[in-house]
């Protein structure tokens, strides 16, 4: 199933120096005779054993560091038949700064990275021509046309990061909304403040929403967060990326706009900056008894207390708290007049103001046949 085969991403309005690859592990094939792993970059040799009787596969295994601990890892496997990199080209473009690498740029890099390895006994298959008798690895424009499509892609993590002007907002203002196809949650907490969501599956497609500047700069207030997603070898092949030359804007970002899609967290939410009478807007919609169950369960949902309701009646007043902008499972005490929501393409948080109803921007993609594939994600 490749969804994104027959569509167009959705382009970014704002920020757009913020929404690219974060991260990427890609494996190539080696010539064995002139890849030995005999560098000084290279810091730990060893031997995998196999199976079959006497089977033994030599790797070896260096890194470079970056700026920020982002290092260049690389290692020489199977007997110096296979090499492995991964790398964040973000901080490769931007060693100091926080922007995002568009997938376009990738293979760019990835060239200058074969080049300067091949110099430190890592040779490409095609880095040395037999016909010739040349070398030919810091020679691009000489490799056979095909090259590409013998780099594979084994992870790829996209991210797009989302600036928010409001100091009431923050990853807690997140962690009641349901994501569909997803009943667990993992919270990370920082001195005390939830600094991170995550869900998903690590072997499959896992989803993070983190305060960036809270993880990086350490300041909690800072206003810029980040949804990235980490993808790997099955899930990006079901998605028709597996080889370098599907590393474009189109595949990437039109498949982390599709992870955004399926989290619903794009979905009005009300921030704490004041009080208001949540009384008055559900007395627009419910009766007296039914706003009575409805301030029950919201108690219950934000004390953690069992409910013993029918799901249906669970989801009623759970969109009647949507309506309201208040979310079940939010302290009562937090509910305001201020109701925001994440508008991804311009990667910022927006005020909804009164009588002015959102304007999301219509998706391109057809997702109806992707539910069976996102319910097992």
């Amino acid at each position: 199933m490749q969804y994104l085969s027959n569509s167009v991403y959705k382009p970014f309005l704002g920020h757009t120096e913020y929404a690219g690859v974060d991260k990427i592990r890609i494996q190539y094939p080696l010539d064995v005779e002139y890849s030995d792993g005999s560098s000084d970059l290279f810091t730990k040799h060893g031997v995998h054993r196999t199976l079959s009787r006497g089977g033994e596969l030599q790797y070896a295994i260096g890194s470079i560091p970056g700026p920020r601990g982002d290092n260049l890892y690389f290692e020489v496997r199977n007997n110096a038949s296979t090499a492995v990199i991964e790398f964040n080209p973000s901080r490769t473009l931007d060693p100091n700064g926080s922007t995002l690498c568009k997938p376009n740029k990738v293979e760019d890099l990835v060239v200058g990275i074969i080049q300067f390895l091949a110099e430190h006994t890592v040779m490409p298959l095609w880095g040395f021509d037999r016909q010739t008798g040349e070398f030919i690895h810091n020679q691009p424009h000489l490799w056979p046309t095909n090259w590409r499509q013998a780099i594979t892609v084994h992870r790829l993590d996209a991210a797009r990061d989302i600036y928010s002007p409001f100091a009431g907002f923050c990853v807690q203002s997140l962690v009641p909304i349901k994501k569909p196809h997803f009943t667990i949650d993992t919270l990370v907490r920082n001195g005390g403040e939830v600094q991170t969501i995550s869900w998903g599956k690590k072997n499959n497609v896992r989803h993070n929403f983190y305060n960036r500047s809270l993880c990086h700069q350490k300041d909690k207030r800072g206003g810029w967060f980040r949804f990235e997603i980490q993808t790997g070898t099955h899930y990006l092949k079901t998605n028709g990326i597996s080889i370098l030359e599907d590393i474009t804007d189109e595949k990437v970002l039109g498949l982390l706009w599709h992870r955004w899609e399926v989290s619903n967290l794009d979905i009005p939410i009300s921030l704490p900056v004041g009080t208001a009478n949540l009384v008055e807007e559900l007395k627009k919609r419910l009766s007296g008894i039914q706003i009575q169950t409805f301030l029950g369960l919201a108690v219950s949902s934000c004390s953690g207390l069992p409910i013993d309701m029918n799901p249906r009646t669970i989801k009623f007043y759970r969109d009647i708290g949507n309506g309201c902008g208040f979310l079940l499972g939010q302290s009562l005490d937090s509910y305001g007049l201020l109701k925001v929501y994440i508008d991804f393409s311009r990667g910022e948080v927006f005020q909804i103001y009164p009588n002015n109803p959102i304007e999301f921007t219509k998706t391109t993609m057809d997702f109806s046949e992707n539910i069976e594939e996102t319910i097992g994600a």
